[in-house]
């Protein structure tokens, strides 16, 4: 899974946008049980990957300032994507 998936090019037609949006709500963890056992456990994996920045831009144009490292948390399928710093 390459990063580029979701960090696709953007119009900066008239400037670069500032970030960019997340997607979706976070996936939870569903336990399924009798008595109080947990029989099965459906679980959506969540990725993290580091977002590189260069000189405050994202490698498709993307806007997000200096400051603390920038990451991507994501579904393989991208219907939760979040961007956050850490």
């Amino acid at each position: 899974m390459k990063i580029s998936e979701i960090i696709t090019p953007v119009n900066c037609q008239h400037g670069a946008p500032m970030g960019r949006s997340n997607e979706g709500t976070e996936p939870i963890t569903v336990i399924r049980g009798r008595n109080g056992r947990i029989c099965a456990c459906d679980q959506t994996k969540v990725y993290q990957k580091r977002v590189r920045l260069d000189e405050g831009y994202d490698i498709g144009g993307a806007y997000w300032g200096m400051g603390k490292p920038l990451y991507v948390r994501f579904t393989k399928d991208f219907k939760f994507i979040q961007f956050f710093r850490m």
